[in-house]
């Protein structure tokens, strides 16, 4: 096992943040694009 030090552990949670940012961001914009919200981008 690798024992993670403080820095890749942090960079390991900001890219987690990230993808699940992504996650939400695709997510809504696709609710955009199939019209579940009737409001134009």
């Amino acid at each position: 096992m690798i024992t993670p030090d403080k820095r890749t552990k942090r960079k390991n949670v900001i890219t987690a943040i990230a993808i699940i940012a992504f996650m939400i961001f695709l997510f809504f914009f696709t609710l955009y694009n199939t019209g579940v919200f009737d409001r134009s981008i």
